[in-house]
């Protein structure tokens, strides 16, 4: 019988699905900048995975799309996660801790 190691979680970096949102919705990127009143580079660099979402940009964006900014935040700390190798920390004991 062979054991499956665990996998690592599959996420999505949190600018596809800002990028979905805005092609679902025919808004441009340069739309949703000058509706939140912040520079179009930002909502690219976000869109194209090269920014990330901040508490300031997932407040926004949940006020505009009518989420919270918890789900933004999340997308982006799954995202995080996702992109660590969790052999680069097998080094790592664990502390003993007191019962």
């Amino acid at each position: 019988m062979t054991i499956l190691k665990p996998r690592r979680p599959i996420a999505v970096h949190p600018g596809e699905l800002l990028q979905e949102a805005l092609d679902q919705n025919d808004i441009s990127q340069s739309g949703l900048a000058r509706h939140l009143g912040i520079p179009q580079a930002k909502i690219n660099e976000i869109c194209r995975g090269k920014r990330g979402i901040t508490p300031d940009m997932a407040m926004k964006l949940g006020r505009a799309f009518g989420q919270s900014a918890t789900f933004w935040m999340n997308l982006q700390k799954t995202w995080e996660l996702s992109q660590l190798d969790e052999e680069d920390y097998a080094d790592i004991e664990r502390i003993k801790l007191r019962a």
